[in-house]
Protein backbone atom coordinates (compact mmCIF):
# COMPACT_ATOMS: atom_id res chain seq x y z
CA UNK A 1 0.00 0.00 0.00
CA UNK A 2 3.00 2.33 0.54
CA UNK A 3 4.47 1.67 -2.53
CA UNK A 4 0.96 2.17 -3.95
CA UNK A 5 0.60 5.44 -2.44
CA UNK A 6 4.22 6.86 -2.78
CA UNK A 7 3.64 5.91 -6.97
CA UNK A 8 0.26 7.83 -6.86
CA UNK A 9 2.12 10.99 -5.03
CA UNK A 10 5.10 10.42 -7.71
CA UNK A 11 2.62 10.66 -10.70
CA UNK A 12 1.01 13.45 -8.97
CA UNK A 13 3.69 15.68 -8.43
CA UNK A 14 4.60 14.84 -12.13
CA UNK A 15 1.23 15.99 -13.46
CA UNK A 16 1.63 19.13 -11.35
CA UNK A 17 4.98 19.75 -13.33
CA UNK A 18 4.12 18.84 -16.76
CA UNK A 19 1.65 21.64 -16.47
CA UNK A 20 4.56 24.07 -16.11
CA UNK A 21 6.07 23.35 -19.06
CA UNK A 22 6.15 25.52 -22.60
CA UNK A 23 6.10 23.05 -24.91
CA UNK A 24 3.20 22.40 -27.29
CA UNK A 25 1.78 19.33 -25.17
CA UNK A 26 2.13 21.04 -22.04
CA UNK A 27 0.62 24.38 -23.52
CA UNK A 28 -2.65 21.83 -24.54
CA UNK A 29 -2.65 20.48 -20.75
CA UNK A 30 -2.68 23.46 -19.25
CA UNK A 31 -5.45 25.29 -21.29
CA UNK A 32 -7.17 21.87 -21.26
CA UNK A 33 -7.63 21.98 -17.14
CA UNK A 34 -8.47 26.23 -17.62
CA UNK A 35 -11.10 24.79 -19.98
CA UNK A 36 -12.13 21.48 -17.85
CA UNK A 37 -12.46 24.12 -15.18
CA UNK A 38 -14.89 26.28 -16.79
CA UNK A 39 -17.06 23.97 -17.79
CA UNK A 40 -17.48 22.55 -14.29
CA UNK A 41 -18.20 26.22 -12.74
CA UNK A 42 -20.50 27.04 -15.98
CA UNK A 43 -22.63 23.89 -15.32
CA UNK A 44 -22.74 24.82 -11.45
CA UNK A 45 -23.60 28.65 -12.74
CA UNK A 46 -26.30 27.58 -14.92
CA UNK A 47 -27.87 24.84 -12.69
CA UNK A 48 -28.04 27.91 -10.09
CA UNK A 49 -29.75 30.01 -12.81
CA UNK A 50 -31.92 27.00 -14.20
CA UNK A 51 -33.73 26.31 -11.06
CA UNK A 52 -34.50 29.73 -9.43
CA UNK A 53 -35.02 31.60 -12.66
CA UNK A 54 -37.31 28.64 -14.43
CA UNK A 55 -37.60 27.75 -18.43
CA UNK A 56 -38.91 31.39 -18.87
CA UNK A 57 -36.67 33.26 -17.06
CA UNK A 58 -33.43 31.67 -17.72
CA UNK A 59 -34.21 32.30 -21.56
CA UNK A 60 -34.53 35.90 -20.77
CA UNK A 61 -31.49 35.91 -19.09
CA UNK A 62 -29.80 34.01 -22.18
CA UNK A 63 -31.40 36.41 -24.63
CA UNK A 64 -29.93 39.92 -23.14
CA UNK A 65 -26.66 38.24 -21.95
CA UNK A 66 -25.61 37.33 -25.86
CA UNK A 67 -25.55 40.49 -27.41
CA UNK A 68 -22.18 42.15 -26.05
CA UNK A 69 -20.04 39.02 -27.22
CA UNK A 70 -22.38 38.34 -30.71
CA UNK A 71 -21.78 42.33 -32.09
CA UNK A 72 -17.81 42.31 -30.48
CA UNK A 73 -16.47 38.67 -32.30
CA UNK A 74 -19.13 40.21 -34.94
CA UNK A 75 -16.87 43.66 -35.77
CA UNK A 76 -13.49 42.01 -34.52
CA UNK A 77 -11.97 42.63 -37.87
CA UNK A 78 -10.34 39.37 -37.27
CA UNK A 79 -7.82 41.02 -35.47
CA UNK A 80 -7.05 38.49 -32.69
CA UNK A 81 -5.99 35.95 -35.09
CA UNK A 82 -3.72 39.05 -37.06
CA UNK A 83 -2.07 40.35 -33.69
CA UNK A 84 -1.18 36.05 -33.17
CA UNK A 85 -0.07 36.09 -36.01
CA UNK A 86 1.64 39.17 -36.54
CA UNK A 87 3.38 38.83 -33.18
CA UNK A 88 4.93 35.72 -34.39
CA UNK A 89 6.32 36.95 -37.56
CA UNK A 90 7.61 40.28 -36.45
CA UNK A 91 9.35 39.68 -33.12
CA UNK A 92 10.78 42.26 -33.06
CA UNK A 93 7.85 44.66 -33.47
CA UNK A 94 6.08 43.14 -30.50
CA UNK A 95 5.54 46.59 -28.88
CA UNK A 96 3.85 48.53 -31.98
CA UNK A 97 1.87 45.76 -32.84
CA UNK A 98 0.10 45.33 -29.42
CA UNK A 99 -0.38 49.05 -29.16
CA UNK A 100 -1.75 49.30 -32.72
CA UNK A 101 -4.20 46.67 -31.91
CA UNK A 102 -5.47 48.27 -28.97
CA UNK A 103 -5.77 51.63 -30.85
CA UNK A 104 -7.87 49.45 -33.39
CA UNK A 105 -9.98 46.96 -30.57
CA UNK A 106 -11.20 51.08 -29.07
CA UNK A 107 -12.71 52.14 -32.86
CA UNK A 108 -14.20 47.92 -32.97
CA UNK A 109 -15.56 48.71 -29.49
CA UNK A 110 -17.34 51.95 -30.24
CA UNK A 111 -18.39 50.31 -33.45
CA UNK A 112 -20.08 47.54 -32.17
CA UNK A 113 -21.64 49.39 -29.54
CA UNK A 114 -23.72 51.64 -31.77
CA UNK A 115 -24.59 48.74 -34.17
CA UNK A 116 -25.98 46.79 -31.25
CA UNK A 117 -27.91 49.64 -29.43
CA UNK A 118 -29.74 50.53 -32.94
CA UNK A 119 -30.75 46.47 -33.66
CA UNK A 120 -31.50 45.02 -30.37
CA UNK A 121 -34.85 46.52 -30.53
CA UNK A 122 -35.61 44.80 -33.87
CA UNK A 123 -33.95 41.38 -32.40
CA UNK A 124 -36.00 41.14 -29.36
CA UNK A 125 -39.59 41.69 -30.29
CA UNK A 126 -40.80 38.73 -28.69
CA UNK A 127 -39.42 40.01 -24.82
CA UNK A 128 -40.92 43.09 -23.20
CA UNK A 129 -39.39 46.12 -23.23
CA UNK A 130 -37.57 46.32 -20.29
CA UNK A 131 -35.84 43.46 -21.23
CA UNK A 132 -34.66 45.50 -24.66
CA UNK A 133 -33.82 48.39 -22.42
CA UNK A 134 -31.18 46.62 -20.05
CA UNK A 135 -29.91 44.58 -23.55
CA UNK A 136 -28.85 47.78 -24.95
CA UNK A 137 -27.08 48.92 -21.59
CA UNK A 138 -25.40 46.15 -21.68
CA UNK A 139 -23.84 47.08 -24.71
CA UNK A 140 -21.55 49.07 -22.59
CA UNK A 141 -19.71 45.65 -21.63
CA UNK A 142 -18.38 45.43 -25.26
CA UNK A 143 -14.87 47.07 -24.96
CA UNK A 144 -14.47 43.78 -21.92
CA UNK A 145 -15.21 41.11 -25.07
CA UNK A 146 -12.94 42.75 -27.61
CA UNK A 147 -10.01 43.77 -25.20
CA UNK A 148 -10.27 40.22 -23.41
CA UNK A 149 -9.49 38.64 -26.74
CA UNK A 150 -6.73 40.58 -28.12
CA UNK A 151 -4.73 40.66 -25.22
CA UNK A 152 -5.98 36.75 -25.13
CA UNK A 153 -3.83 36.46 -28.19
CA UNK A 154 -1.17 38.68 -27.31
CA UNK A 155 0.10 35.88 -24.05
CA UNK A 156 -0.75 33.29 -26.24
CA UNK A 157 1.85 34.55 -29.13
CA UNK A 158 4.02 35.15 -26.38
CA UNK A 159 3.37 31.43 -24.50
CA UNK A 160 2.35 32.66 -21.78
CA UNK A 161 -0.60 30.07 -21.73
CA UNK A 162 -0.69 29.97 -18.09
CA UNK A 163 -1.99 33.74 -17.96
CA UNK A 164 -4.31 32.49 -20.75
CA UNK A 165 -5.92 30.22 -19.25
CA UNK A 166 -6.04 32.37 -16.02
CA UNK A 167 -8.01 35.30 -18.59
CA UNK A 168 -10.48 31.94 -19.24
CA UNK A 169 -11.28 30.78 -15.93
CA UNK A 170 -11.10 33.60 -13.64
CA UNK A 171 -14.09 35.33 -14.77
CA UNK A 172 -16.79 32.68 -14.69
CA UNK A 173 -15.79 31.82 -10.96
CA UNK A 174 -16.17 35.64 -10.17
CA UNK A 175 -19.26 34.96 -11.86
CA UNK A 176 -20.42 31.42 -10.05
CA UNK A 177 -19.44 34.07 -6.47
CA UNK A 178 -21.98 36.42 -7.81
CA UNK A 179 -24.18 34.24 -8.26
CA UNK A 180 -24.76 32.51 -5.17
CA UNK A 181 -24.93 35.87 -3.50
CA UNK A 182 -27.68 36.94 -5.17
CA UNK A 183 -29.18 33.78 -4.83
CA UNK A 184 -28.79 33.56 -0.99
CA UNK A 185 -30.25 36.93 -0.74
CA UNK A 186 -33.33 36.14 -2.79
CA UNK A 187 -32.17 38.96 -4.96
CA UNK A 188 -31.32 36.73 -8.52
CA UNK A 189 -33.68 38.31 -11.43
CA UNK A 190 -32.65 38.11 -14.97
CA UNK A 191 -31.03 41.16 -14.62
CA UNK A 192 -28.55 40.39 -11.85
CA UNK A 193 -27.93 37.29 -13.42
CA UNK A 194 -26.45 38.85 -16.61
CA UNK A 195 -24.91 41.40 -14.60
CA UNK A 196 -22.74 38.27 -12.33
CA UNK A 197 -21.96 36.62 -15.96
CA UNK A 198 -20.69 40.55 -17.01
CA UNK A 199 -19.05 42.21 -14.06
CA UNK A 200 -16.09 39.86 -13.08
CA UNK A 201 -14.53 40.56 -16.29
CA UNK A 202 -13.88 44.10 -15.28
CA UNK A 203 -11.17 43.23 -12.70
CA UNK A 204 -9.88 40.43 -15.20
CA UNK A 205 -9.10 42.99 -17.74
CA UNK A 206 -7.65 45.24 -15.55
CA UNK A 207 -5.19 42.68 -14.44
CA UNK A 208 -4.37 41.44 -18.02
CA UNK A 209 -3.33 44.60 -18.75
CA UNK A 210 -0.81 45.06 -15.79
CA UNK A 211 0.65 41.29 -17.39
CA UNK A 212 0.69 42.64 -20.60
CA UNK A 213 2.96 45.67 -19.73
CA UNK A 214 5.47 43.13 -18.74
CA UNK A 215 5.79 42.10 -22.20
CA UNK A 216 4.94 44.75 -23.98
CA UNK A 217 5.80 48.57 -23.98
CA UNK A 218 2.94 50.51 -25.03
CA UNK A 219 2.87 53.88 -27.18
CA UNK A 220 0.45 55.34 -29.12
CA UNK A 221 3.40 56.24 -32.13
CA UNK A 222 4.35 55.33 -35.82
CA UNK A 223 1.71 53.03 -35.96
CA UNK A 224 0.73 53.35 -39.22
CA UNK A 225 2.63 50.63 -40.44
CA UNK A 226 1.59 48.11 -37.52
CA UNK A 227 -2.32 48.60 -38.18
CA UNK A 228 -1.27 48.81 -41.52
CA UNK A 229 -0.01 44.70 -41.25
CA UNK A 230 -3.04 44.10 -38.71
CA UNK A 231 -5.62 44.97 -41.01
CA UNK A 232 -4.07 42.63 -43.99
CA UNK A 233 -3.95 39.99 -42.35
CA UNK A 234 -7.52 40.60 -39.93
CA UNK A 235 -9.55 41.28 -43.21
CA UNK A 236 -8.52 38.23 -45.01
CA UNK A 237 -8.83 36.20 -41.52
CA UNK A 238 -12.12 38.01 -40.37
CA UNK A 239 -14.32 35.79 -42.66
CA UNK A 240 -13.18 32.77 -40.75
CA UNK A 241 -13.48 33.95 -37.70
CA UNK A 242 -16.71 35.78 -37.94
CA UNK A 243 -18.07 32.30 -39.49
CA UNK A 244 -16.56 30.58 -36.43
CA UNK A 245 -18.11 33.37 -34.43
CA UNK A 246 -21.51 33.01 -35.80
CA UNK A 247 -21.31 29.72 -36.14
CA UNK A 248 -21.41 29.54 -32.47
CA UNK A 249 -24.06 32.51 -31.74
CA UNK A 250 -26.19 32.78 -34.88
CA UNK A 251 -28.17 30.54 -33.42
CA UNK A 252 -28.68 32.06 -30.90
CA UNK A 253 -29.55 35.48 -32.15
CA UNK A 254 -32.17 33.87 -34.43
CA UNK A 255 -33.27 31.39 -31.38
CA UNK A 256 -34.50 34.91 -29.46
CA UNK A 257 -36.02 36.06 -32.78
CA UNK A 258 -38.15 32.70 -33.54
CA UNK A 259 -38.69 31.23 -29.67
CA UNK A 260 -40.79 32.17 -27.01
CA UNK A 261 -38.36 32.61 -23.52
CA UNK A 262 -39.33 29.18 -22.25
CA UNK A 263 -38.21 27.46 -25.43
CA UNK A 264 -34.98 29.89 -25.57
CA UNK A 265 -34.60 28.66 -21.57
CA UNK A 266 -34.49 24.85 -22.78
CA UNK A 267 -31.88 25.59 -25.72
CA UNK A 268 -29.37 27.66 -23.92
CA UNK A 269 -29.51 24.79 -21.04
CA UNK A 270 -28.61 22.55 -23.92
CA UNK A 271 -26.34 24.99 -25.42
CA UNK A 272 -24.29 25.25 -22.59
CA UNK A 273 -24.07 21.75 -21.65
CA UNK A 274 -22.50 20.84 -25.03
CA UNK A 275 -19.92 23.00 -24.75
CA UNK A 276 -18.68 20.40 -22.46
CA UNK A 277 -17.82 18.46 -25.34
CA UNK A 278 -15.80 21.48 -26.86
CA UNK A 279 -13.61 21.99 -24.36
CA UNK A 280 -11.09 19.71 -25.74
CA UNK A 281 -10.95 20.65 -28.81
CA UNK A 282 -11.17 23.70 -28.16
CA UNK A 283 -8.07 23.64 -26.17
CA UNK A 284 -6.26 22.20 -29.28
CA UNK A 285 -6.95 25.03 -31.30
CA UNK A 286 -6.18 27.68 -28.69
CA UNK A 287 -2.43 25.61 -28.88
CA UNK A 288 -1.95 24.69 -32.77
CA UNK A 289 -2.31 28.69 -34.12
CA UNK A 290 0.94 29.91 -32.27
CA UNK A 291 2.33 26.69 -32.60
CA UNK A 292 1.85 26.40 -36.02
CA UNK A 293 2.09 29.65 -37.57
CA UNK A 294 4.59 30.08 -40.46
CA UNK A 295 5.68 26.56 -40.39
CA UNK A 296 6.33 24.65 -43.79
CA UNK A 297 2.52 23.61 -45.43
CA UNK A 298 3.33 19.82 -44.94
CA UNK A 299 4.62 20.01 -41.22
CA UNK A 300 1.21 22.39 -40.63
CA UNK A 301 -1.05 19.67 -42.42
CA UNK A 302 0.42 16.94 -40.41
CA UNK A 303 0.02 18.66 -36.91
CA UNK A 304 -3.79 19.74 -37.53
CA UNK A 305 -4.55 16.16 -38.97
CA UNK A 306 -2.94 14.47 -35.71
CA UNK A 307 -5.00 16.64 -33.80
CA UNK A 308 -8.29 16.85 -35.51
CA UNK A 309 -8.21 12.87 -35.15
CA UNK A 310 -7.47 12.97 -31.23
CA UNK A 311 -9.18 15.39 -30.17
CA UNK A 312 -12.06 13.99 -32.28
CA UNK A 313 -12.09 10.75 -31.00
CA UNK A 314 -12.10 12.14 -27.52
CA UNK A 315 -14.95 14.84 -27.98
CA UNK A 316 -17.07 11.52 -29.83
CA UNK A 317 -16.16 9.54 -26.59
CA UNK A 318 -17.79 11.94 -24.53
CA UNK A 319 -20.58 12.92 -26.77
CA UNK A 320 -21.66 9.24 -27.08
CA UNK A 321 -21.63 8.71 -23.34
CA UNK A 322 -23.47 12.41 -22.42
CA UNK A 323 -26.34 11.36 -25.03
CA UNK A 324 -26.93 8.28 -23.03
CA UNK A 325 -27.03 9.76 -20.12
CA UNK A 326 -28.73 12.75 -20.85
CA UNK A 327 -32.10 12.41 -19.51
CA UNK A 328 -30.16 11.35 -15.94
CA UNK A 329 -27.76 14.73 -15.88
CA UNK A 330 -30.40 16.94 -17.33
CA UNK A 331 -33.30 16.15 -14.72
CA UNK A 332 -30.13 16.16 -11.83
CA UNK A 333 -28.93 19.17 -12.84
CA UNK A 334 -32.05 21.35 -13.85
CA UNK A 335 -35.00 19.75 -13.65
CA UNK A 336 -37.72 18.24 -14.83
CA UNK A 337 -39.31 21.09 -16.24
CA UNK A 338 -35.41 21.11 -19.01
CA UNK A 339 -36.32 17.49 -19.86
CA UNK A 340 -38.08 18.66 -22.91
CA UNK A 341 -34.00 19.82 -24.52
CA UNK A 342 -32.80 16.17 -24.79
CA UNK A 343 -33.79 15.32 -28.10
CA UNK A 344 -32.27 19.52 -29.29
CA UNK A 345 -29.51 18.21 -27.16
CA UNK A 346 -28.51 14.97 -28.35
CA UNK A 347 -28.16 16.80 -32.14
CA UNK A 348 -26.28 19.11 -30.66
CA UNK A 349 -23.84 17.22 -29.41
CA UNK A 350 -23.26 15.68 -32.53
CA UNK A 351 -22.99 19.38 -33.90
CA UNK A 352 -20.54 20.48 -31.49
CA UNK A 353 -18.20 17.30 -32.37
CA UNK A 354 -18.23 17.69 -36.15
CA UNK A 355 -18.18 21.70 -35.42
CA UNK A 356 -14.95 21.60 -33.53
CA UNK A 357 -12.79 19.50 -36.06
CA UNK A 358 -13.80 21.99 -38.59
CA UNK A 359 -12.63 24.64 -36.63
CA UNK A 360 -9.15 22.71 -36.15
CA UNK A 361 -8.88 21.72 -39.81
CA UNK A 362 -9.11 25.11 -40.65
CA UNK A 363 -6.45 26.30 -38.37
CA UNK A 364 -4.22 25.09 -40.95
CA UNK A 365 -4.82 27.53 -43.77
CA UNK A 366 -4.15 30.59 -40.85
CA UNK A 367 -0.84 29.04 -40.15
CA UNK A 368 0.25 29.32 -43.78
CA UNK A 369 -1.16 32.76 -44.32
CA UNK A 370 -4.22 32.04 -46.43
CA UNK A 371 -6.70 32.82 -44.56
CA UNK A 372 -8.74 34.75 -47.64
CA UNK A 373 -10.14 31.82 -49.46
CA UNK A 374 -11.30 28.94 -46.98
CA UNK A 375 -13.28 31.69 -45.85
CA UNK A 376 -15.45 32.27 -48.46
CA UNK A 377 -15.98 28.24 -48.74
CA UNK A 378 -16.61 28.36 -44.90
CA UNK A 379 -19.15 30.85 -46.05
CA UNK A 380 -21.30 28.78 -47.81
CA UNK A 381 -22.26 27.08 -44.59
CA UNK A 382 -23.39 29.56 -42.39
CA UNK A 383 -24.71 31.38 -45.85
CA UNK A 384 -27.04 28.33 -45.85
CA UNK A 385 -27.85 27.40 -42.53
CA UNK A 386 -29.24 30.75 -41.45
CA UNK A 387 -32.12 30.26 -43.87
CA UNK A 388 -32.14 26.64 -42.77
CA UNK A 389 -32.73 27.78 -39.25
CA UNK A 390 -35.60 30.13 -40.30
CA UNK A 391 -38.00 27.16 -42.05
CA UNK A 392 -36.97 24.12 -39.85
CA UNK A 393 -37.28 26.28 -36.50
CA UNK A 394 -40.97 27.56 -36.88
CA UNK A 395 -42.33 24.36 -37.78
CA UNK A 396 -40.39 21.74 -35.61
CA UNK A 397 -39.32 23.79 -32.72
CA UNK A 398 -36.17 22.99 -30.58
CA UNK A 399 -35.81 20.07 -32.60
CA UNK A 400 -35.78 22.59 -36.13
CA UNK A 401 -33.03 24.22 -34.81
CA UNK A 402 -30.68 21.39 -33.56
CA UNK A 403 -31.26 20.15 -37.12
CA UNK A 404 -30.51 23.44 -38.99
CA UNK A 405 -27.04 23.38 -37.40
CA UNK A 406 -25.95 19.99 -38.05
CA UNK A 407 -26.74 20.27 -41.40
CA UNK A 408 -24.71 23.89 -41.54
CA UNK A 409 -22.03 22.67 -39.84
CA UNK A 410 -21.52 19.34 -41.87
CA UNK A 411 -21.69 21.49 -44.84
CA UNK A 412 -18.87 23.83 -43.25
CA UNK A 413 -16.74 20.84 -42.19
CA UNK A 414 -16.93 19.44 -45.87
CA UNK A 415 -15.83 22.95 -47.29
CA UNK A 416 -12.78 22.95 -44.89
CA UNK A 417 -11.67 19.42 -46.09
CA UNK A 418 -11.87 20.33 -49.73
CA UNK A 419 -9.84 24.02 -49.59
CA UNK A 420 -7.09 21.42 -48.65
CA UNK A 421 -6.31 20.25 -52.38
CA UNK A 422 -7.78 23.58 -53.99
CA UNK A 423 -6.23 26.02 -51.93
CA UNK A 424 -2.93 24.21 -49.97
CA UNK A 425 -2.37 22.12 -53.14
CA UNK A 426 -2.12 18.34 -50.44
CA UNK A 427 -4.18 15.76 -49.27
CA UNK A 428 -6.26 16.65 -46.68
CA UNK A 429 -5.48 14.95 -43.38
CA UNK A 430 -7.50 11.60 -42.66
CA UNK A 431 -9.39 11.67 -39.67
CA UNK A 432 -9.15 8.38 -39.00
CA UNK A 433 -7.47 7.73 -35.82
CA UNK A 434 -3.69 5.32 -36.68
CA UNK A 435 -1.48 3.24 -34.65
CA UNK A 436 1.18 6.44 -35.25
CA UNK A 437 -1.20 8.48 -33.34
CA UNK A 438 -1.76 6.22 -30.54
CA UNK A 439 2.09 5.68 -30.14
CA UNK A 440 2.37 9.80 -30.64
CA UNK A 441 0.07 9.83 -27.67
CA UNK A 442 1.18 7.17 -25.94
CA UNK A 443 4.62 8.79 -25.93
CA UNK A 444 3.80 12.18 -24.79
CA UNK A 445 2.22 10.80 -21.64
CA UNK A 446 4.96 8.59 -20.86
CA UNK A 447 7.85 11.79 -21.49
CA UNK A 448 5.46 13.63 -18.73
CA UNK A 449 4.84 10.43 -16.23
Amino acid sequence: MRNLGGRISTWVQRGFRSLQGRDGTAAIAQILVARAFIIVVNITTGTITARILGPAGRGEQAAMSIWPQFFAYSMLLGLPSALLYTLKRYPDERSRSVSAAIVLGIAVSIASAVIGVIAIPFLMKKYQPEAIYLSQALMLSVPLVVFTELLRAAMEASDEFVIAGRILYLPPLGTLVMLIVFAVTKQLTPFTAVLSYTLPGVPVLIWTFTCARRFFTIRFTHLQKPIKRLLHYGLRAYGIDLITALAGQIQQVLAVSLLLPAAMGQYAIAFSLCQLLYVVQSSFVTVLFPKAAARPVSEVVELMGRAARVSGVLAALMATSMMILAPIVLNLLYGKAYLAAIPVFRILAIETVLGGTAVILSQAFMATDRPGVVTIVQGIGLVMGAPLIVMLTPKFGLLGLGLALLGSTTIRLVSVWFCYPIVLKTAPPSLWLTRQDFEFVRGKILERF
